[in-house]
């Protein structure tokens, strides 16, 4: 039996990308404050859903709004140390229509370490509009508020969403003139799919390194390393995308 709803899923995805990716030339400020969540239904360009799937696997994180309509939220959040990076984020969502003209504000955050000293962060942050039609990509990344990587998600996984990534999650490693990405959090089978697409999709050869267990926790964690052969290549593909405060997470 042919799953209508599924196939109707797929097709609203797919609307609201290909005819933003046609549209979205024609205004720049699309979506208002004052919309109600179930009137901002897109389009959506190809390069902001790029953005958004490299940063929800990175340091971004999305939640549902509850009520009569449903809508998908996400936050951007950044240390001080990453102003600028958090800046660009937002002035490319702003300018695309995404979020208020009230920039991004200030947190702080208190630590309080095992001697009951305490530590203050600071950083910034903001948030975009809720969208109902951006709940498809809230229910390909989550399971009771849990990131996971599954193959559909994959398929909207881009150039863009590799630099993003990166610029959230990455890291130079000096010693093998490697790049790490922190995947700390996804099982050895979703880092499997990872490896195998990257290959796939970008010609990028990675491995997989299971991390030591710290005291108290007994879940095995990964990171994705991207060989050193492969570096020509995955400069070429995501250096377009990059801030330049961040360049020197690929060895720049």
């Amino acid at each position: 039996m042919l799953n209508v709803q599924s196939d109707l899923n797929d097709l609203f995805k797919h609307l609201f990308i290909n005819i933003g990716a046609v549209l979205g030339s024609l205004s720049s400020r699309q979506f208002h404050t004052k919309m109600k969540t179930s009137d901002r239904i897109g389009p959506h360009n190809s390069d902001v859903i790029s953005l958004l799937v490299g940063c929800l696997l990175g340091d971004g994180y999305a939640y549902q709004t509850k009520g009569k309509i449903i809508g998908t939220n996400i936050r951007f959040r950044q240390s001080s140390r990453h102003k600028d990076y958090l800046f660009f984020l937002y002035n490319f969502l702003y300018e695309r229509g995404y979020c208020t003209d009230s920039g991004p504000r200030q947190y702080k955050t208190v630590f309080i370490n095992a001697s009951n000293i305490s530590k203050t962060h600071y950083g910034f942050e903001f948030d975009v509009f809720t969208f109902s039609s951006l709940n498809w990509l809230y229910d390909l990344l989550y399971v009771d508020g849990v990131k996971r990587i599954i193959p559909e998600l994959l398929d909207y996984f881009t150039p863009i969403s590799l630099a993003f990534w990166i610029m959230d999650d990455g890291g130079w490693v000096s010693g093998s003139k490697s790049v790490r990405i922190a995947t700390n959090n996804f099982t050895l089978q979703e880092m499997e799919l990872l490896v195998n697409t990257f290959k796939f999709k970008f010609n990028l050869d990675c491995t997989v390194q299971k991390l030591s267990k710290s005291k108290g926790n007994s879940k095995d964690k990964y990171s994705l390393y991207i060989k050193v052969a492969s570096l020509p290549r995955l400069r070429e593909l995501v250096m377009p995308y990059m801030h330049t405060s961040m360049l020197y997470k690929l060895g720049i």
